[in-house]
């Protein structure tokens, strides 16, 4: 459990005018709604994931779930126009083309729901799938189906299309794609710590049971962060960040003792360096408008080092960006608050662009915003208010 935070913080004015926790939450998701409310895309039922970008992964597709199902649950979307959406939506993605006939193209248009290539151009072939994205939309599908019993039979439909057992091999989860230079198809395994234990979830939830991958524990590595003691992943090129457990604490629970502790303790080691240095600490993943690479992972622990930022694509650690995550803030003070969560979720306030949406959050040091609102962002504090509001994960399972 994070140790208390010292009493100047805990006892400054800014935390001290925090007088209603649940307005400061319903606050927060009123201003993601407006971001998803804007881009929401009649045609479809789906959401652009930025403003300017039509383009959506199934990440994407399924945090549009998320924020739709938390913002009818808050009171924010009416019965109607939420029954509306989620049947378009749903209805999307029972008519979807898939990749080699088997599971879900990496990317769509979200204003046709026609499949993409590499390049962003329609196709009627596509260039392969992630199964962590569709364990993202799988655990939302069955969201679904448990808590809403009127969308059981188009959310268990677009499931049956899917070949799940191509995302498996030997107990792991396994994606595929076409080379880019030769055209080929080729299977490759796909999840480290906390993504794959989340990702995994997904497809057992529907009884494909990637057992290995569930089991956060085979391929726990002990590793020191600012004296918390966090677990890592001796396969290597481990992203140890907030995402995966605060998507996990909120949607599924952390269903093993081992998740439960590893969430704490992601959490302990960001407010340990606060109290190394003094800067207010919040990691995940998100997209900034900083050059050159526009999407960053900051995160507690990465290949033997601590806190570190780097992108996708091999491109190595950078120094910076760094920022408090708007969302992981939100998502850390439902699940854990302390005074700490408490501070954090009050320094990200600048992040929120009124009427469009939030922000990925604020520089380290200056506070000053990051700019560019997105609908992961959205889905994520969306879905923190609503877990505040319910005070437990949106299902109760164990896998």
């Amino acid at each position: 459990m994070p140790a208390r935070i010292d009493s100047t913080l805990a006892s400054s004015p800014i935390a001290a005018a925090v007088a209603d926790e649940r307005q400061l939450f319903m606050t927060g998701a009123r201003g993601a709604w407006a971001f998803v409310e804007r881009n929401y895309q009649s045609s479809t039922g789906l959401a652009r994931a930025h403003d300017t970008y039509q383009y959506v992964t199934l990440w994407d597709v399924a945090s549009a779930l998320a924020a739709t199902y938390s913002a009818h649950e808050l009171g924010l979307l009416a019965d109607a126009p939420y029954n509306q959406r989620m049947q378009r939506s749903l209805a999307t993605l029972g008519s979807m083309d898939l990749f080699d006939g088997a599971a879900f193209n990496k990317s769509y248009d979200s204003r046709t729901g026609r499949m993409i290539d590499r390049e962003q151009r329609l196709s009627s072939k596509g260039y392969g799938w992630s199964t962590t994205d569709i364990g993202r939309l799988l655990i939302w599908l069955r969201i679904l189906a448990v808590n809403q019993p009127q969308f059981a039979q188009q959310t268990t439909a677009i499931v049956r299309r899917l070949n799940v057992r191509r995302m498996i091999a030997n107990g792991y989860l396994q994606g595929s794609d076409l080379d880019p230079q030769t055209g080929q198809l080729r299977v490759y395994p796909e999840g480290r710590i906390g993504y794959e234990q989340y990702a995994a979830a997904g497809l057992a939830l529907w009884g494909f049971r990637a057992d290995k991958a569930l089991d956060a524990s085979i391929n726990a590595l002990p590793v020191n962060v600012l004296g918390v003691s966090i677990v890592a992943d001796k396969r290597g090129d481990e992203r140890v960040t907030s995402e995966p457990y605060i998507m996990m604490g909120m949607e599924t629970g952390w269903y093993s003792p081992e998740l439960r502790e590893q969430a704490w303790r992601v959490l302990a080691a960001q407010e340990a360096r606060y109290r190394n240095t003094g800067t207010l600490t919040m990691v995940s993943e998100d997209a900034l408008p900083d050059p050159p690479y526009y999407f960053y992972y900051y995160n507690v622990y990465r290949q033997g080092r601590a806190f570190t930022v780097d992108a996708p694509a091999g491109s190595g650690y950078t120094d910076r960006p760094r920022w408090l995550s708007s969302k992981a803030a939100y998502a850390w003070h439902a699940l854990l608050p302390s005074p700490y969560t408490l501070a954090v979720v009050q320094a990200v306030q600048g992040a929120m662009i009124p009427g469009r949406g939030w922000g990925a959050g604020v520089y380290e040091g200056t506070l000053r915003p990051t700019g560019d609102a997105s609908l992961n962002t959205a889905a994520l504090i969306l879905e923190a208010a609503c877990y505040n509001l319910r005070g437990h994960p949106f299902l109760r399972t164990n896998l």
